[in-house]
């Protein structure tokens, strides 16, 4: 589908004046039109008309209606305020009352508490605002995507039939990092909204008072809270000895990707990620679709080392909860699996004979095979992208409050063989054997300059359990030493920078995400 028409049908009605005017920008390239016939002043007009009109534009309504949004929150809030502080008022009386005071003393001076009926108006009011809060800012960040894309796509139209004399793409890359076209980091107001939903829902079902209140950090249970993050190399040693001075190196064995004892190299990692030709998984995972999958072949060391090569699918739940399922394939049964051939009969087969047979854990194995080919099958899946990367993790050994790894010498290589005439990948193969048979490692200088993209920087993620708060890791997450990056996908990156022309959307870190700042 071309984007002109992507764009179109993506319109939300009551926005659709502050959208880019794509269609007018390729009308002033004159992309239909001989390349003597653009002058300097069609350059200027144009440049003029993407930088400082249409993008403009956008960056001014997302800023105003993120202002917005933030303010209706407030007000929630704010009319909320008498049943909480009602709440409150109740908990401290019950504390301080003196021995035989009554319990009418100083209520005069405080506003009466709303009645059952006047309370539950009020929560179901609040409810519905909440609803068309959350709706909006749904509705916000596919309207900053899509005009994201679009700026990035009339820049790439310019510079392929006009950019003989003068590439725009750096130029406009500034731009949108000091005009941001994405919404800031959303997430301190999704968290608002989540404690309001619980204290009002808590309300409506009628919990008692003691068990209400729309503190943030009570929407949150002891789960893990994953925080991703860009490190630039420059920062990249520091990063490692703030880190190791709290946490030791965990090692893994390539063979069993289990913890290791004694010391070892860091272990090189091999995903290879699964999509159709349309790029519907991708399309979905960008675009923040409720249950996005993704799904990935994964193994440590090279394949001649026969270590375990393990499928993963991954569903994004409400809230960027992920449900995983996976299971253990030898890698000669791989292609046979991907053509519904094989249907792993010979591990299920030596499960069900062994002495101390584990019920659960042959149906939870047949479960996820049986899932997983479905899928494969349903979506028409196919190898798309590599990603080879060495991964340093930390952690101190059966204890996993804290869990950290860095990932460096990204590479993203094509692994499809969406071109039937020079397939980066034998069509009949899972995997690219030029890569593998010759071990090929980290900088690929083998592979061809349009089949590989080396990512410029360190790749740093945190996982904390429940909602303690360590004070290094704050300092170290709050520091010039790296770049949050929430919704960093190694499988999205690698599809939008070596399949730009095949797709029509982009993450917002796109921009920034090809050279190092």
């Amino acid at each position: 589908m071309k984007f002109g028409t992507t764009l179109r049908k993506s319109v939300y009605a009551p926005w659709k004046d502050k959208y880019i005017d794509y269609d007018k920008l390729k009308k002033l390239l004159k992309d239909n039109e001989d390349d003597d016939s653009w002058t300097a002043d069609d350059e200027s007009a144009f440049v003029d008309e993407l930088a400082n009109v249409q993008l403009e534009k956008v960056h001014n309504f997302i800023t105003d209606i993120s202002q917005k949004l933030r303010d209706r929150t407030s007000a929630c809030e704010k009319k909320l305020e008498p049943l909480a502080i009602g709440i409150q008022d109740d908990k401290e009386n019950k504390d301080s009352q003196p021995e035989g005071a009554s319990a009418d003393a100083g209520d005069a001076t405080r506003k009466p508490e709303p009645s059952q009926q006047e309370r539950e108006k009020l929560l179901k009011e609040v409810l519905s605002e909440l609803d068309n809060i959350t709706k909006e800012t749904k509705e916000l960040e596919a309207f900053s995507r899509i005009n994201f894309t679009a700026v990035i796509k009339a820049t790439k139209k310019h510079d392929k039939i006009r950019g003989t004399s003068y590439r725009l793409r750096p130029f406009i890359d500034a731009r949108i990092a000091s005009h941001p076209l994405h919404t800031e980091d959303a997430s301190p107001l999704l968290y608002r909204l989540s404690a309001l939903y619980s204290f009002v829902r808590q309300s409506l079902e009628g919990k008692s008072k003691e068990a209400l209140s729309f503190d943030e950090s009570n929407a949150v249970g002891e789960d893990f809270t994953s925080y991703k993050f860009w490190v630039h190399m420059d920062n990249l040693f520091e990063v490692k000895t703030v880190i190791l001075r709290r946490l030791p190196v965990l090692v893994y064995n390539p063979q069993t990707s289990k913890v290791a004892e004694g010391t070892q190299r860091d272990p090189t990692i091999t995903s290879i990620y699964f999509d159709n030709p349309n790029f519907s998984l991708y399309t979905d995972k960008v675009n923040g679709k409720p249950d996005a999958a993704s799904l990935r072949l994964r193994w440590y060391g090279h394949l001649n080392e026969k270590p375990e090569i393990v499928f993963e699918k991954k569903v994004i739940k409400e809230g960027d909860a992920a449900e995983e399922v996976r299971f253990p394939i030898k890698a000669k049964y791989v292609q046979s699996f991907l053509e519904d051939h094989y249907h792993m009969e010979k591990s299920i087969e030596k499960m069900e004979y062994r002495p101390n047979k584990d019920q659960k854990k042959l149906d939870n194995f047949k479960k996820a095979v049986t899932d997983i080919q479905g899928f494969i099958k349903e979506q028409k899946l196919q190898p798309m992208v590599r990603a080879n990367y060495t991964r340093t993790a930390f952690q101190i050994p059966g204890d996993d409050r804290v869990r950290i790894s860095l990932d460096t010498n990204l590479a993203l290589i094509r692994e499809d063989a969406l071109d039937l005439d020079r397939p980066c990948r034998d069509p009949d193969d899972w995997h690219r054997r030029d890569i593998d048979n010759a071990q090929m490692e980290f900088p690929f200088k083998a592979i061809k300059k349009g089949e590989i993209h080396k990512f410029p920087y360190a790749l740093l993620e945190i996982k904390v359990k429940g909602m303690k708060k360590y004070e290094w890791i704050e300092d170290l997450m709050h520091s010039h030493l790296v770049k949050e990056s929430p919704r960093f996908s190694k499988f999205v990156h690698g599809v939008a920078k070596l399949f730009e022309d095949n797709v029509n959307t982009f993450p917002f870190w796109h921009q920034r995400g090809g050279q190092r700042h």
